[in-house]
């Protein structure tokens, strides 16, 4: 499988501009049809520029990005990785490929603040004169604070959307506040996450909400559905520690997960690592409409087999306690023990261990019948 690199640099080369390094920004623009300028003005979402001729598109990407200030906002959306590929740009008359390590340049690309052209036969970057003028304009210290903020800010939709799938902008701001110094407004946040989505995909705009792009991997429905089981329940209020975890992806590893997680290694697998992975997989799971039979399946595309029916119903009765205590999409961060002991909710009630497990396992003559007789495998069925 291509890693970003990879197909970074293999788009790169095929939109490469057939000019050396040297040439000025404006004859660099030149080459480029009327067609790609129109591309790098509508990735800005520059307005009243459909009828500019091809000289008048040129001029509104070099006043756009020559501006500081969106500059700064588009800075704001780098992770670290990004930001030193930035840096190494801006300081470079060129950059080779295999010099940069992260997907940012491609972004960069499609606004117009970097350009693929030509060092002899080599493909190389480089950052227009006026992005690096506007990049020297910017206070850094500034930058720093702003970006800082921004992260923050990130990081909290991120921890909300991985405990409730989906989530109301207001519940964001009054997370936030909680915890954080200086108010958080629904207009903020949400200029916050346009400046992200550029470079991140784990939070999606949706309508007046913000949802896990898990969401709306296959259908738009899935987020719909959702938002309307969550009507009229109340959000779970994370802890600070709890936002950390879920914002960073670390989740809510309990210890009915740790217990499962033992389990998998001394019974099943017996290597730490991947009873590590499977049970982090597992625990991914019960976060939105969790069914026992996808921890078979994790060890089934494993190939992994479960050797005893014994063993099987002990993994079944852990994950189901693991499960009711496992914060869920369904309830809106709540975990299932909790609306038991609250007596909240009668349409989510407690999973109940399977009986039968969804793969087929020998079963040992002196066990349990598995038809539930009560009498041994080898007195019963297994005559």
């Amino acid at each position: 499988m291509q890693n970003i690199n990879d197909m970074v640099k293999e788009s790169m080369v095929s939109n490469v501009i057939k000019c050396e390094y040297t040439e000025s920004f404006e004859t660099i623009l030149n080459k480029l049809k009327k067609t790609q300028l129109k591309s790098i003005v509508d990735a800005h979402g520059l307005k009243g520029c459909s009828a500019l001729a091809k000289g008048g598109l040129i001029e509104r990407i070099k006043e756009t990005i020559s501006d500081a200030n969106r500059l700064e906002y588009i800075l704001c959306g780098f992770d670290e990785l990004m930001m030193s590929d930035f840096v190494m740009l801006a300081n470079e008359a060129y950059v080779t490929q295999d010099a940069t390590l992260s997907g940012c340049v491609l972004v960069l690309y499609r606004l117009g603040y970097v350009l693929p052209v030509m060092k002899d036969k080599e493909v190389v970057y480089v950052m227009p004169e006026v992005v690096k003028e506007a990049y020297k304009a910017i206070d850094l210290t500034t930058l720093e604070a702003t970006k800082a903020r921004a992260d923050l800010i990130y990081l909290y939709m991120k921890a909300l959307v991985n405990l409730y799938g989906v989530c109301e902008f207001n519940q964001l701001v009054t997370v936030f506040n909680q915890y954080e110094e200086g108010e958080l407004t629904p207009e903020e946040a949400l200029n916050v996450l346009f400046c992200k989505l550029t470079f991140k995909g784990d939070v999606q705009s949706f309508g007046p909400l913000f949802v896990s792009d898990a969401l709306l991997m296959d259908s738009e429905m899935e987020a719909v559905k959702l938002y309307d089981l969550h009507q009229d329940k109340p959000y779970y209020m994370p802890t600070k520690e709890e936002v950390l975890k879920f914002g960073t992806d670390q989740g809510d590893w309990t210890e009915e997960l740790e217990k499962v997680e033992a389990f998998i290694f001394e019974h099943i697998v017996h290597n730490d690592q991947e009873a590590h992975e499977i049970t982090d997989a597992i625990g991914v799971s019960f976060a939105y409409e969790y069914q026992p039979k996808y921890a078979f399946m994790l060890l089934e595309d494993r190939g992994v087999e479960i050797g005893a029916y014994g063993t099987s119903q002990q993994l079944m009765v852990l994950l189901t306690d693991a499960y009711n205590h496992a914060r869920t999409w369904e309830n809106k961060g709540f975990r299932q023990i909790d609306l038991k002991d609250s007596q909240q909710s009668e349409s989510a009630p407690m999973i109940v261990p399977m009986i039968n497990p969804v793969k087929s396992t020998k079963v040992g003559r002196n066990e349990p019948c598995p038809c539930e007789s009560g009498k041994k495998y080898k007195k019963c069925c297994g005559r």
